[in-house]
């Protein structure tokens, strides 16, 4: 399972095309509620967290996984407009991918984390 945590129904629709074919399943999710609670649930392989989000951006909720016993080995791939991968390093962040995404930027971060990916 890759979490994808964004306010942007779009990146759920990219990501799943990206990551077709490729062994993951996408699950979204809009609100750090829900997000903390699938991670906890669903024990993801990934998890993508954009951080300009409404009600709470996603430095909080990375903050929350990485303080979480059941999430923080979780791997963290940053995924924002914004340029800032010192600080996402910093709080525990695993990769930092700058938008617009690509596929090839998310299954290159997915491969740097030493994630299987699925060829055929």
């Amino acid at each position: 399972v890759l979490l994808v945590i964004d306010d942007n129904e779009g990146i759920f629709v990219a990501f799943q095309g990206f990551v077709a074919g490729h062994g993951y399943k996408v699950v979204g999710t809009r609100n750090a509620t829900d997000a903390l609670r699938l991670a906890r649930e669903l024990h993801p392989a990934a998890i993508t967290l954009d951080i300009l989000m409404p009600s709470q951006d996603g430095w909080e909720i990375l903050q929350a996984l990485k303080a979480h016993p059941d999430t923080r080995a979780i791997p963290v791939i940053i995924c924002s407009v914004l340029d800032d991968p010192n600080l996402a390093r910093a709080l525990g962040a695993a990769a930092y991918l700058q938008k617009p995404i690509s596929q090839r930027d998310l299954l290159g971060a997915l491969r740097a984390l030493a994630l299987p990916l699925n060829t055929g």
